[in-house]
């Protein structure tokens, strides 16, 4: 039989297990975060550091390969930029996890905004009250980010990322588990 004979069969049903796998993956990450908030902030500084590292040699192979680009300089700059602040997050890691901090309240306020957009959006019988919840959670993680005290960033940071993607990865359970009743 075709997959148009059998929905569940088809590509909703893949979704469906994607967002439940993917749920099930985020509130386990999210529960080991809020276990060990500093291994957590330090696992993000050692990501984010070792990106800015990359993107760094990136752009600045890409400025010398092309010297005589107008855009050379600004590459080389923003080059020399990222690779000075990814150095810096490795070998003063709590300066780094502190600007991560403020960095991350920001970026939790605006992805709260989304979650709430997205809320009001969505169809009456989907699960909307959890991206709420979702979304609230996630503007007061955002809010106590950025109001947290320097000496403690690292704890906060590692408590709040495990709690939004513990929320998250509830939000995105519920939505798997809706898809997959709606589908019997």
């Amino acid at each position: 039989m075709t997959d148009s004979a059998h929905p569940h069969h088809g590509p909703i049903s893949r979704v469906k297990s994607g967002l439940i796998g993917l749920g099930a993956t985020l509130a386990i990450l999210g529960i080991l975060a809020i276990a060990a908030p500093w291994a957590a902030s330090a696992v993000v500084d050692f990501m984010v550091g070792g990106s800015l590292i990359a993107a760094g040699v990136t752009q600045l192979g890409a400025a010398a390969s092309t010297s005589n680009w107008r855009g050379f300089w600004l590459t080389a700059f923003c080059g020399g930029l990222s690779l000075v602040a990814g150095t810096a997050m490795l070998a003063i890691p709590a300066e780094g996890v502190h600007v991560m901090t403020t960095f991350l309240g920001l970026v939790l306020l605006f992805e709260a905004a989304a979650k709430l957009t997205a809320a009001f959006s969505l169809p009456r019988d989907f699960p909307w009250g959890w991206l709420l919840a979702d979304g609230l959670i996630t503007a007061l993680l955002g809010g106590l980010l950025l109001m947290s005290p320097t000496q403690q960033s690292g704890v906060y940071l590692g408590t709040l990322i495990g709690i939004n993607l513990l929320s998250s990865g509830v939000a995105f359970l519920a939505s798997g588990l809706w898809l997959k009743q709606r589908l019997a």
